[in-house]
Formats: C-alpha cells, sequence, structure tokens
C-alpha cells in the first residue's frame, strides 16, 4: 500500500517538475519616456530614416525591455531566460510549473502564459506526449539562371532587371534555419566582396555564427541574392543582407516562435526594408505545445503576433 501511495504521489507531482515553456509579460517600461526622447538609443540612424519616409511614428514597442526586470526574471531559481521580446514586453523562459509560476509574485509580472495551454487553465496530471516533427524538406529545387529560365521569366525577374530593379539600395533580413557555405560558395561571393553581408546572429545557439545551421537559408539567399554569370542571378543581387538563425531543425519547441519575434525586432533596428521568412507553426515535438485550428487566426499564436506589429512597424502597443 505505501508503494502504490508513492507512485501516485509522484505521478501526481511529476507535472509540476517537468521542464515547461512560458511567456513572463510585463506591466510596463519604465524608462519609455527618456528612449523616445533619445531615439538612437534604441534604433539606428537607418531605422529612423525608414520611418521618416514611411510616416510611422515612434512607439512604446520600441523601447528595449527594462533591464532590472530581465535580471531579476534571469536571477529567479530554476528560471532559464531562452529569448525576450520588446514588442510584446516580455521574456520566453523555461523552467519548472512551479518555478515559473513563482514569477507572479515580481511586482512587475502582469502575466505568465504557458506554452502548454492546458497549464494557463490550471489543469493538473497532464498526460504529455512527446512525437518528433518532420522538419526536413521533402522538396528541394535548384535555382540557377541557366536551367530556371521559364521560372525567372514566369516571375518577370527578366523584366525588372532590365529595369534596372537589382535591389540596390534596399536592405533585407532572412529568418531561416541556417546559412552554411554563405562565406565560402562561389555563387555569393559578389556579396561578400562587396560587404552586402551586413551581420547576423544564430539565435538557437546565441552566438554570431550564421554560416552554420540547416542549408536552407542559404537556398533562399541564393534566389535572392547569388550570382554567377550565365549560371546564377538571384531577384535582388545588389541588395545587402542579415541573416538570422532562428529555427532549430532538431526539433519543434514554441521558443522558435520567439527566436523569430527577437529577430524581427532586430531587423527592424537596424533599419531592414524587407523580412523574408519560410516558417510557418502548428505542431511541436511536445504534442501539448501545439496550435489549435482555432488559434490560427492570425493575432494569437506568438509569432502570428509579433509578424503583425512588424506589419503595422509597429504602432500597435506592447500590452497583451
Amino acid at each position: 500500500m505505501k508503494k502504490i501511495i508513492l507512485f501516485l504521489f509522484i505521478l501526481s507531482s511529476w507535472s509540476g517538475f517537468s521542464q515547461e515553456d512560458a511567456w513572463v509579460y510585463f506591466a510596463n517600461k519604465p524608462n519609455s519616456a527618456t528612449y523616445l526622447a533619445n531615439p538612437l538609443t534604441m534604433l539606428t540612424q537607418r531605422s529612423l530614416d525608414r520611418r521618416t519616409a514611411q510616416n510611422i511614428p515612434l512607439a512604446a514597442s520600441d523601447v528595449p525591455i527594462h533591464q532590472p526586470y530581465i535580471d531579476q526574471v534571469t536571477a529567479a531559481p530554476g528560471i532559464t531566460v531562452m529569448a525576450k521580446s520588446k514588442w510584446l514586453n516580455c521574456l520566453h523562459v523555461r523552467g519548472t510549473q512551479i518555478d515559473i509560476t513563482a514569477l507572479q509574485s515580481l511586482p512587475f509580472v502582469s502575466q505568465i502564459k504557458f506554452a502548454n495551454a492546458l497549464l494557463n487553465l490550471k489543469t493538473k496530471n497532464v498526460v504529455r506526449q512527446i512525437k518528433a516533427v518532420n522538419k526536413q524538406l521533402s522538396v528541394q529545387v535548384n535555382y540557377n539562371y541557366g536551367n530556371s529560365l521559364n521560372q525567372v521569366q514566369m516571375m518577370k525577374v527578366d523584366w525588372l532587371h532590365q529595369q534596372g530593379k537589382i535591389g540596390t539600395g534596399k536592405v533585407i533580413a532572412i529568418l531561416d534555419a541556417g546559412f552554411p557555405g554563405v562565406d565560402t560558395a562561389q555563387p555569393f561571393q559578389n556579396l561578400v566582396t562587396n560587404n552586402h553581408i551586413l551581420g547576423g546572429y544564430d539565435y538557437v545557439n546565441k552566438n554570431t555564427n550564421f554560416y552554420t545551421g540547416n542549408d536552407h537559408g542559404t537556398m533562399v539567399l541564393s534566389t535572392i541574392g547569388g550570382f554567377t554569370d550565365g549560371q546564377l542571378v538571384g531577384s535582388a543581387p545588389d541588395a545587402k543582407f542579415y541573416l538570422y538563425i532562428t529555427e532549430d531543425v532538431a526539433s519543434e519547441n514554441p521558443v522558435e516562435e520567439s527566436n523569430w519575434v527577437e529577430a524581427a525586432e532586430e531587423a527592424d533596428r537596424v533599419g531592414v526594408d524587407i523580412i523574408t521568412t519560410s516558417l510557418g507553426y502548428f505542431a511541436f515535438d511536445d504534442t501539448a505545445y501545439g496550435h489549435t485550428y482555432s488559434d490560427m487566426t492570425g493575432d494569437s499564436a506568438f509569432a502570428s503576433r509579433g509578424a503583425n506589429i512588424w506589419f503595422d512597424s509597429p504602432v500597435k502597443t506592447w500590452a497583451y
């Protein structure tokens, strides 16, 4: 009998000690007025120029998260900060349900939202199913000007080039799974030689080595900025690029949505003109994290909300 009671206790307590993902939202940004009065402390001049040209006002969503809030959450027992979003004024954290819930006692925390929606309903004894999601490409297309002339003509890219529209003066951010070979492969030497790769970041591994990861981002860049005379001419070979890794092909976890939003915020901060991304999220390895059909409204999922703010650039507030 004692063994049975002990087993039931462990079973009922397991959900409280397993690692969970959640977003911790903050109530305010105490230094908003100071940042808004000194915009170059939070945005580049190019970003400000783009806003002026497009009549986009500064907003509270431009202001960074209050650093003392980040520091206190980071120092909390059992908490790992995985990503952050100034647009939504929140941190993506990982820890046990107990440790994450304890953050609610911080006076500046307005809300905690678990990636597992059942935990937001305070449902106990959640049965978890882990099933790896296949994230590899099922179809690959070779993009080169010689063999894909029909495609180039179908998209009218050749006509744009004839009009001198080759991306000159434009800055594009690619948010993807990796960019191996971009620094060495011949089709990208035009970009490397002319310093058209302006920078990037690996948000998955938290480092500046973005010439790694899955080659899907490399293929995307090749269709835009690749150039080999007589073989491959991208749609905008004279554009400049920031390369951001947000996707972890080894697993499917909600932190990738947070990575995406954080990268989009950085792209906005440096003043890019265009974001291109080939990512979407519905099912996760942990089935409890998956989005339901009713979530697919365009303003419910975390990445969708970030994309909406980018689209509005960014006149929406960060309040949840």
